[in-house]
């Protein structure tokens, strides 16, 4: 089937193109200026972007990731993320929803596709956080092989704190396996950070600036080491509850866009009403600006989509929209390695298009060709985990 779309306002990986984009089957097969012949669908008032990869979601829209899971949850996770114009996605899993979404990735299945698991753990150190009365496991050779056999050539991504006795290992054996690494949760020191940079590499720093030590003038930290370094990429949740304006702007400065991925973080919490929920037997609480606190008042995720994030940093961060797009899209995509097929408007990619308006509201959502949300006939609550409402226990 041949679609035409019409807008003032195509983010091409070239630029902004005020034209048309046509797509037949999955495949993009033009973007011009000249008008096509066929029926046009008239999105000129809004903005045509590629479809966002979210490389870090445990959940959203009462679907979690870090619970046990079956398909039938995978499956509405991905549908879920296709009403914030999300076409792309690692599932950030606790090891207990590996082999469902594996299963699933083996399947034809609707929604947003899952381009493998990121495991953000399990050999975490955490510094810079509120952490209370929480210790992780040494970082372990056989665990490690265990889980990437768990994923069962799924797993993609694991995070880890370089700085533990071991943790060399791990990332030397996640290497051969084509698994990232990312740096996360850790209390190393700068020079901590720029050695494991030197002797066994670090691909990606996990949500930049948090769950590490920041900046300071004797000891630049984690954060800062990380910014100087300059074969990393950098998640960043722009959600401006994990990092202030003035500190991405400053991260901006050390580092071009284009090594910057947008990250959700999101939980099972994302798009639901606010309030308090039950979770792992404690309270956590969600309010309007998306802040997920626990009971110990420490930060839990996000309650944010990349979409909304992308709002706040082209209005309060300044940073210019085909910018912001590239790292919503582009950025993950070459970071993965697909972008010969995804990650951008472009002719011979997958069509992979999400239709918003200027208050970063999804009209209609592409995913590989097919429409996987037109808010035109549901709302984004008809995807949701209503089960999950019956862990709200009270409004805040």
């Amino acid at each position: 089937m041949r679609t035409i779309i019409k807008s003032n306002e195509i983010y091409t990986e070239g630029g902004v193109l005020n034209g048309y984009i046509i797509f037949e089957d999955n495949k993009i097969i033009d973007i011009t200026e000249e008008v096509p012949v066929g029926e046009i669908i008239d999105y000129s008032k809004y903005r045509v972007i590629p479809g966002i990869i979210d490389i870090h979601n445990h959940g959203f829209g009462g679907w979690s990731m870090t619970d046990p899971a079956n398909k039938e949850d995978i499956i509405g996770f991905c549908k879920s993320l296709a009403t914030v114009g999300v076409t792309g996605v690692l599932p950030t899993a606790k090891e207990e929803a590996f082999v469902a979404i594996h299963d699933v990735m083996q399947s034809d299945y609707e929604g947003a596709r899952i381009h493998g698991i990121h495991s953000e753990g399990p050999f975490w150190a955490r510094g810079g956080e509120n952490t209370i009365g929480m210790t992780w496991p040494t970082p372990s050779l056989e665990e490690t092989k265990r889980l990437v056999e768990l994923a069962n050539g799924s797993l993609k991504m694991m995070a880890i704190a370089p700085e533990l006795e071991n943790a060399y290992d791990v990332i030397k054996y996640l290497h051969s396996e084509n698994i990232k690494v990312a740096c996360c949760h850790t209390k190393a020191k700068s020079q901590q950070i720029h050695d494991a940079e030197r002797k066994v590499k670090l691909d990606i720093a996990t949500h930049l600036g948090n769950g590490m030590q920041g900046i300071h003038h004797r000891d630049v930290g984690a954060l800062g080491a990380l910014l100087l370094e300059n074969n990393i990429q950098y998640e960043l949740i722009a959600d401006l509850n994990h990092v202030c304006s003035e500190m991405m702007q400053l991260m901006f400065k050390c580092q071009p866009y284009d090594k910057f991925c947008l990250i959700s973080d999101s939980n099972f919490m994302a798009g639901l009403p606010t309030g308090r929920y039950i979770r792992y037997d404690r309270e956590m609480f969600s309010d309007e600006k998306g802040l997920i606190l626990n009971s110990d008042g420490r930060i839990c995720g996000s309650g944010k989509w990349v979409l909304s994030n992308m709002e706040k940093l082209e209005k309060i961060v300044k940073v210019p929209f085909e910018e912001i797009v590239k790292m919503a899209s582009l950025n993950p995509a070459k970071f993965l390695g697909i972008n010969q097929n995804t990650g951008s408007l472009t002719i011979g990619k997958e069509a992979d298009i999400v239709i918003i308006n200027h208050d970063y509201e999804v009209l209609r959502t592409y995913i590989q060709g097919k429409i996987g949300f037109d808010s035109a006939i549901n709302k984004k609550e008809d995807f949701y985990n209503h089960e999950a409402m019956k862990k709200k226990i009270a409004e805040l």
